[in-house]
């Protein structure tokens, strides 16, 4: 039996197989550079990645400082109350001198400010160190008079603004405070007096939008006296202030 000779044979199957070895081909060079790239990404920068993340912990971790009085930086003049009972981290401060607690009042003169951002929280707790002794007429008025300080304008920034305005905490001791003088007239008017109300006064504060309802609250905690002298008195107890 005879074969056709070679020419004759169908061409189909030739460009069938060239076609197919382009195609290969070309698809070769698309994955050759993707299966590189791929690898690298796997195994080069990982370790880099892992360095970065190492450097970024070290740089990130803070250094664990507090202290349990009022220090005065003394190349800012500003005063701050470091304690850890209300900070878990403060940034270390250089250059400071102790303020004692007892005398903290004739210290602060002249130049020397609290630090501002964190003025309610000094004076809340210096205010609570009134009562440390025991609550009367006269503790209660010293650490009304001290509270009072946060609504100044010793506590304003460059700007006029004083944020303790909007600091309900500041408001509510101050509330406790006059509520519990038994001795104290116009507590309403004295209220309004040492304070500075925010603009917009949150539902859960509604008890100083007016008169009445300040009456009702200053009644509620007038009821509950020894309940609260004994709040107060382990609320102040927190800070073992020198």
């Amino acid at each position: 039996m005879s074969y056709p000779p070679e020419h004759s044979k169908s061409p189909f199957d030739r460009r069938r197989f060239i076609s197919n070895g382009i195609k290969i081909t070309l698809l070769a060079g698309i994955l050759s550079p993707l299966e590189q790239a791929c690898n690298t990404k796997s195994k080069g920068p990982a370790k880099k990645d892992s360095k970065d993340r190492s450097s970024t912990s070290n740089n990130s971790k803070r250094k664990k400082w507090n202290a349990e009085t009022l220090v005065i930086n003394t190349k800012t003049n500003v005063v701050h109350l470091p304690t850890a009972a209300f900070y878990n981290y403060y940034d270390e401060i250089k250059n400071t001198k102790t303020v004692m607690i007892v005398d903290w009042e004739n210290q602060l003169r002249g130049e020397v400010r609290l630090n501002k951002d964190k003025s309610g929280n000094i004076l809340e707790i210096l205010s609570l160190q009134k009562l440390r002794s025991g609550i009367d007429d006269n503790s209660l008025n010293s650490a009304i008079n001290t509270l009072a300080i946060a609504f100044s304008k010793d506590c304003e920034n460059s700007n006029g603004t004083n944020y303790n305005t909007t600091n309900y905490r500041l408001h509510e001791l101050m509330l406790q405070l006059i509520a519990l003088n038994n001795y104290m007239p116009y507590k309403w008017k004295t209220f309004n007096d040492m304070v500075r109300k925010p603009q917009k006064i949150g539902k859960r504060q509604s008890w100083m939008a007016d008169e009445n309802s300040f009456n009702e609250r200053v009644k509620y905690i007038h009821d509950r006296e020894a309940d609260y002298k004994s709040r107060l008195i382990k609320r102040a107890s927190k800070y073992a202030l020198t």
